[in-house]
């Protein structure tokens, strides 16, 4: 007896087509396996960040925030898009998510000595900065 594959829209199917589009943009961009910024390492092969040799202790949610982020400096994103990024596109939470992600992102950066790199952008996201304000 053959059995038909179970029915789904095709919204959810350009959905799925993009989530994979992503993740192999992704893999391919994190062929540049480490970024280094005024004391700040992050090797995204070893999954790990570092502020002058000191160890940042990430979830992997605050781990793929901080590369997606260093990997795009200065370029601004919306909650939406760091949803759609990093939690893929069936997330059913709220923008809130990333705030506190980015809280305690910081929270971590700071404790380490870091400067200020992830900034907000009032009324639409969050970017991060190289260069201190």
């Amino acid at each position: 007896m053959i059995t038909s594959p179970k029915p789904f829209s095709p919204r959810e199917v350009v959905a799925r087509v993009k989530a994979v589009l992503r993740r192999t943009q992704m893999q391919e961009e994190s062929r540049t396996k480490q970024i280094q910024y005024h004391g700040l390492f992050v090797d995204y092969e070893a999954r790990t960040a570092k502020f002058q040799e000191q160890e940042l202790n990430l979830t992997p949610k605050e781990f793929e925030l901080l590369w997606f982020l260093a990997k795009n400096p200065s370029r601004a994103y919306t909650r939406e898009k760091l949803l759609e990024v990093i939690w893929d596109y069936d997330f059913s939470g709220d923008t809130r998510t990333v705030d506190t992600h980015i809280k305690r992102l910081r929270e971590k950066l700071e404790e380490a000595g870091a400067p200020p790199f992830i900034r907000t952008v009032w009324g639409y996201g969050y970017k991060f900065e190289i260069e201190p304000a």
